[in-house]
């Protein structure tokens, strides 16, 4: 009588081991899936991030050498003053509340870009020249969110003062 070698698996044996795979691959899947979102968080809170940066900072540059802040009073998330230039220069939100616009006459510049949406703008002047004896103070709010889905949004707020660089002629 001839012996018969068992060179295969048995049933047994195929199933445990297919188990034993599809665990490993829903753990390394799952894993993987959750730096895929921490990715897209941190991307999109590097947007917000450099959106708001860059507003604040322009905003920011053009305010301390300008002059005559707010000369018909501050309405709520408008702010207006007069430019270096000598050119009347408006800083808002939009129609839409979506983003920053800045205007000079007639011409209308967007500030930050469309994956942004700007939650709160607000400005505060102190001493704006009627009369109390104060040097320009101008703080700034801005508040943005940025993301698609509600779990991976990322929001960011920034608040900065700026002086006005000369001296009030009134001060």
């Amino acid at each position: 009588m001839k012996k018969i070698k068992n060179n295969g698996f048995t049933l047994i044996e195929m199933i445990v081991a297919l188990g034993v795979f599809m665990v490993v691959m829903t753990i390394t899947l799952s894993a993987f899936l959750n730096i895929i979102d921490i990715q897209k968080k941190t991307e999109a809170f590097r947007k917000v991030n450099d959106n708001l940066n860059f507003a604040m900072e322009a905003m920011m540059r053009e305010i301390r050498e300008g002059t005559k802040y707010c000369p018909s009073g501050c309405a709520s998330g408008s702010f207006s003053f007069t430019n270096k230039d000598g050119g009347a220069i408006k800083y808002e939100r939009d129609e839409t509340g979506k983003y920053i616009k800045r205007t000079k006459g007639t011409d209308t510049l967007r500030m930050t870009s469309d994956g942004i949406k700007i939650t709160n703008l607000s400005f505060s002047v102190r001493g704006n020249g009627t009369g109390d004896k104060l040097q320009p103070l101008v703080t700034i709010s801005i508040g943005g969110e940025s993301g698609e889905k509600e779990k991976l949004k990322s929001s960011l707020n920034l608040q900065a003062t700026v002086s006005q660089r000369k001296l009030d002629p009134g001060t």
